[in-house]
């Protein structure tokens, strides 16, 4: 059985040079992740780092 992904309810959109859009495909594909995925577990990374507490199972 598969766990339940949560609601994402909220768009965030960024613009950015066309070689970084490829390198973010391309790390995310070494992980096996979408590119969204990978981008939330990064900026979750980042925001725990920082000591912005982040929900449980958001990444």
């Amino acid at each position: 059985m598969k766990p339940e992904r949560p609601a994402y309810d909220a768009l965030v959109q960024v613009k950015t040079p066309k070689s970084f859009a490829n390198a973010l495909d391309r790390a995310a594909n070494s992980r096996m992740m979408s590119r969204s995925d990978f981008v939330r577990a990064t900026l979750a990374d980042r925001l725990r780092a920082d000591g912005i507490e982040v929900e449980r199972g958001v990444a």
